[in-house]
């Protein structure tokens, strides 16, 4: 494995419900520095709230940021800041026909249902809206594709839920804009194989991504939903073979065990799909060395 992208919110952030395994983000720091594996931080955060990401939860600081949901791709500068990769930029904007997010949203005034998420979660290519729980989504997806189509707009449709909010969230991108167009891009860019990428997600904006093909792993605190939608898609495209589904359960020398939850269920992809650096975990001095390089997680 050379490259792993992550989501953020509930698969490396341990901002859920459940309990994060406190040992799991220092090993995974640890193992990714061992064997020397690039770092993507794949949100749909913006690239603001990914850098307060940073600095909240104490994480590395990746080789590369996706943000918006794919629609942005950010580059480290020598200085420090990040760049937003004008080529990324230009491959997704043919899809919309030089519309912007602005123009989308008018396109998108009349659909019922729809509510525009706060300016600060606007790009300009991307749109996104609150829905209720309740909505019939098969539905509200036909009006707005039929809107778009009236335009001859090439989007993809997100659909994903905010549970601690309640409600549902739909992000209107370029058809290429996508995690998963967006992790294809960094492959390309970095020279790295799809068998030697892992992409780690939760919910059901990362579900796309995690059939695509690439090594991929959901981490034991995704939702029933979304666990269910990767069984079946996978099964559609035949892609079931690359994809993983952490349960927990994973050992760790000193008779330890990870709950396979947010980073835990990231290393327990890992394993799956490079078994031999199993040894690592179940030996004390490498164990004993990610503690001391790497701060202890919180339970």
């Amino acid at each position: 494995m050379k490259l792993l992208c992550t989501d953020l919110d509930r698969t490396l952030l341990p901002n859920g419900e459940q309990i994060e395994s406190a040992l799991a983000r220092p090993l995974l720091w640890h193992m990714l520095n061992t064997h020397d594996i690039k770092l993507a931080y794949v949100s749909g955060r913006d690239l603001g709230r990914v850098l307060d990401a940073i600095d909240e939860y104490g994480l590395q600081v990746p080789d590369i940021i996706v943000a918006d949901v794919g629609s942005s791709i950010y580059l480290p500068e020598k200085n420090g800041s990040w760049v937003n990769s004008e080529e990324w930029q230009s491959t997704i904007a043919t899809d919309w026909k030089g519309l912007t997010g602005d123009d989308i949203k008018s396109l998108l005034n009349e659909v019922d249902g729809l509510t525009r998420q706060e300016p600060s979660r606007q790009s300009l290519l991307k749109t996104s809206y609150y829905f209720s729980l309740d909505a019939d989504r098969e539905l509200l997806r036909r009006r707005v594709e039929n809107e778009l189509q009236s335009r001859n707009v090439n989007a993809s449709l997100i659909m994903s839920d905010d549970l601690e909010k309640q409600v549902g969230l739909l992000d209107v991108l370029p058809r290429q804009a996508t995690k998963s167009g967006a992790v294809s891009f960094i492959r390309a860019m970095l020279g790295i194989a799809q068998v030697d990428t892992l992409f780690a997600g939760d919910s059901g904006n990362d579900v796309a991504a995690l059939v695509s093909g690439v090594a991929s792993v959901a981490v034991a605190n995704a939702d029933a939903d979304t666990r269910e939608a990767i069984k079946r898609d996978s099964v559609s495209l035949g892609t079931s073979d690359s994809t993983f589904q952490a349960m927990g359960g994973l050992p760790v020398a000193g008779n330890v065990e990870l709950n396979g939850n947010y980073a835990a269920g990231i290393l327990e992809g890992l394993m799956h799909f490079r078994p031999v650096w199993q040894s690592d975990l179940l030996e004390p001095h490498w164990v004993a060395s990610a503690l001391a390089r790497y701060p202890l997680a919180k339970e």
